[in-house]
């Protein structure tokens, strides 16, 4: 028998900073909305076992739509900090904070896990790797942004990452993407964060992924991500909101939340 666990919170929206604000009962939420859009749903009832092997496959057989990472020169534009490895659950995600001093999009993010000794354990700079877990799609400036790897597929324990950030190319995005009823709650002992996704754009948005990190003290506590294949674009009655759920890596227990929705930019 499996047991779903969740917390409900009202969301009250600031519409100058796109940031939502949790109101009631429980812990404190807080999702701080940077861009554009996303949503996925898992079974409603897994084992944390049937989920991370889920999550893993997920993981070994994203479509190889990329060749290997490169980063070219140095990107001095963005400011990287917050870099934190997660486990637990059988699972290990890297979280890492960008923030930009102009707008910039498709940036390249490479990351290297190390283990005791320094041992290289992963990288994403592979070929074979699904675009979000190469590249942030789209920087606001001044804006922080979270970019998560939670596919980091290793069988020892990891130590440190190292993240370096390569140039992307200028943007000046129009997006309208809004996060509404965001709440974390638990499945099986693992943290999920669920929601909706609103879409005010005329264009629809493709392979739209989702960044979040828990918070607390001032720490990352648990990071994870998802992709939508597809937000519809609306306006008005016909504007259509797109449920999301992510299943975190680490523990959420007594943290805010913090989203960064990143639209594709062409």
């Amino acid at each position: 028998m499996c047991e779903h666990r969740s917390t409900t919170r009202s969301l009250a929206a600031d519409p100058r900073t796109g940031t939502l604000r949790a109101e009631g009962r429980g812990r404190r939420a807080l999702a701080a909305v940077t861009c554009g859009a996303l949503a996925v749903g898992l079974a409603a009832c897994e084992s944390t076992e049937d989920q991370s092997a889920k999550i893993g496959r997920e993981g070994a057989h994203l479509i190889a739509e990329q060749g290997a990472l490169r980063l070219g020169k140095a990107n001095r534009g963005v400011r990287v900090s917050d870099v934190t490895v997660l486990s637990g659950g059988g699972r290990t995600a890297v979280a890492v904070r960008l923030t930009a001093s102009r707008e910039q999009a498709n940036v390249p993010v490479l990351i290297d896990v190390t283990g005791a000794g320094g041992k290289r354990l992963y990288s994403n700079g592979t070929g074979g790797l699904d675009e979000s877990l190469q590249r942030m799609p789209l920087l606001r400036r001044g804006q922080g942004a979270w970019w998560v790897d939670d596919q980091v597929l290793i069988s020892q324990s990891a130590a440190a990452a190292h993240v370096q950030v390569g140039r992307g190319s200028s943007s000046s995005s129009t997006s309208e993407v809004s996060a509404v009823a965001v709440h974390l709650g638990e499945q099986s002992g693992t943290g999920v964060l669920s929601g909706e996704l609103v879409n005010r754009s005329a264009k629809a948005q493709r392979k739209v992924p989702i960044f979040a990190v828990t918070m607390r003290g001032g720490r990352v506590t648990a990071a994870g991500r998802a992709l939508i294949a597809t937000l519809p674009g609306g306006s008005g009655a016909r504007t259509r909101t797109t449920p999301f759920q992510i299943f975190l890596v680490g523990n959420p227990a007594g943290s805010s939340v913090q989203l960064t929705v990143a639209p594709t930019v062409t």
